[in-house]
């Protein structure tokens, strides 16, 4: 499946689908703030909030019920922890860093992300490109998710980072 995310000065991200629909919105307070919200198409919101003082982990909820933790590791990763049990990596991948990926514990790719910078907006937009064969890749609020891994390994300054 192919989305795209169209951002407003790198504070308000929109989703949309190959058709254009709108799937959620992903706001954060100021410029790559930590806490955000994101409001989903069905009504739903998962917020995204600090869980150390060093910044390095999050937790997010979906209507105030655990959905799981983003920790930074060691090698400038963002590991997705859910509260189903399933563990994910996301990173930057391909020949220069090109993009980034999601990646299950097989390390198979289950989603990429590619970004550009729209300098008019003072903005990234995202498209992702997600596999039809797992499910969980192509919920709006995983989506979403992965838009936030990008921002945050940007805002902690490992964007570039292997």
């Amino acid at each position: 499946m192919k989305y795209t995310a169209k951002g407003t000065h790198n504070r308000h991200f929109e989703l949309f689908d190959a058709s254009e629909a709108s799937l959620g919105k992903l706001d954060y307070t100021s410029w790559f703030s930590i806490k955000s919200a994101i409001a989903l198409a069905n009504g739903k919101t998962v917020t995204i909030e600090p869980a150390n003082i060093w910044h390095t982990s999050v937790n997010f909820t979906v209507d105030g019920e655990p959905m799981g933790t983003l920790k930074l590791n060691w090698k400038m990763h963002m590991v997705l922890s859910m509260a189903n049990g399933q563990t994910y990596i996301f990173k930057r991948v391909g020949f220069f860093n090109s993009h980034f990926g999601l990646f299950n514990e097989a390390e198979y790719e289950m989603a990429v992300l590619d970004q550009k910078f729209q300098l008019s907006k003072l903005s990234f937009n995202y498209t992702v490109e997600t596999d039809d064969n797992y499910k969980e890749v192509n919920d709006p609020a995983m989506v979403l998710l992965m838009i936030y891994c990008a921002n945050f390994m940007h805002s902690m300054g490992s964007g570039g980072a292997v």
